[in-house]
């Protein structure tokens, strides 16, 4: 009798999760949790720890700490260590040359080479001298998006033969039916990491439009650990709300009359398929991979047209009963399963 094959070991590293809990780091939870989830796979999570309170000198030390030691050596050390047979690091971070074992770097967007005033002056300086050594060192290259993996060609075309396109999924989660959060209706929400590229100032003005046009709508805004946001106007019709629990952002997103994604650039726009599984018009900007991720479901506009971002919201929430089966329907098809099986296959054949 033959001996059935043992899982394939991977390593995951989780080390962002420490830093953050929004964006890439829910990803990251998502599809370690996805990983778990199948038979053919041992998940070995690397990087765990403790967070460290945001805006604290601790957290701006773990993340030199990170930079500077555990990507580009300490992980694919601990990875050996453990026995694993492939290595995931699941952001453009990672060891600075090839070795054992095999490595895998997803990458979300490319905003360092096209948009790099939208970072901050660590991230930008650290990514600019590391990214093309990190991606050449990797075995495999992962676009989230088929506008990440254009951006990857463009950026290091000798590269190209090995970059897979594997979209992010959406957790069923949002879906649930939640009760009412404690917020004054009607509302706009827009979700995400306080930062340039987020567009938030004019969206703030196009809501401006809206109030002085009588729009009933307040907006409210969740998101936290953010940097380089000019001053917002303290107005009766604004709401920050900082960093939610996921409950009370379902619910959120299951009871605005709007979701609005205004951003300068997105490699994938996770907020969009949350909204779209919790059943909520979404208004997205018209760049990067939104259009892809939205694809007929939400209302698209230029977002550096204040005047076309405030119609936009309009028109979704007008047509929120045509755009909320078709979200549906979008989230439906972009699964962790979908992604997981997808990486599993890659981890396969490199080992």
């Amino acid at each position: 009798m033959s001996t059935p094959a043992r899982p394939l070991r991977v390593a995951l590293d989780v080390s962002a999760t420490r830093l953050g809990s929004a964006g890439v780091a829910r990803t990251i939870v998502q599809l370690a949790d996805a990983l778990d989830a199948r038979a053919d796979v041992d998940v070995i999570l690397l990087g765990l720890g403790t967070p460290p309170k945001s805006g604290s000198a601790a957290r701006r030390a773990l993340a030199l700490r990170l930079d500077l030691e555990w990507y580009p050596r300490g992980v694919r050390r601990e990875a050996a260590a453990r026995g694993a047979d492939v290595l995931h690091l699941p952001l453009p971070r990672g060891p600075l040359s090839p070795g054992s074992p095999p490595t895998i770097i997803t990458v979300h967007d490319l905003a360092v080479v096209r948009y790099p005033e939208t970072l901050s002056g660590w991230n930008r300086h650290y990514s600019q001298r590391t990214l093309r050594r990190v991606l050449t060192a990797a075995d495999a290259i992962v676009a989230v998006s088929d506008d990440t993996a254009a951006d990857l060609a463009a950026f290091a075309p000798a590269l190209s033969d090995r970059v897979h396109v594997i979209p992010n999924g959406v957790e069923e989660f949002w879906s649930v039916p939640a009760e009412a959060p404690d917020v004054a209706a009607p509302y706009v929400l827009a979700v995400g990491t306080p930062e340039p590229r987020k567009n938030l100032a004019r969206l703030v003005q196009a809501m401006q439009r809206r109030q002085t046009a009588g729009a009933p709508e307040q907006l409210v805004l969740v998101g936290a650990d953010g940097w380089g946001v000019d001053e917002l106007p303290t107005v009766p019709w604004l709401h920050r709300l900082g960093r939610v629990d996921d409950r009370t952002l379902r619910s959120l997103y299951q009871h605005a009359a709007a979701v609005a994604v205004p951003s300068l650039h997105e490699g994938s726009g996770l907020p969009v398929l949350e909204a779209f599984a919790a059943g909520a018009p979404v208004a997205a900007a018209q760049v990067g991979a939104l259009p892809e991720t939205a694809g007929d479901a939400a209302i698209l506009f230029d977002p550096l047209d204040v005047r076309a971002l405030a119609a936009a919201i309009d028109q979704a929430i007008a047509e929120r009963d045509r755009l909320i089966p078709l979200g549906r329907a979008r989230a439906a098809s972009a699964t962790w399963s979908a992604a997981a099986e997808r990486y599993v296959a890659l981890y396969n054949s490199l080992h």
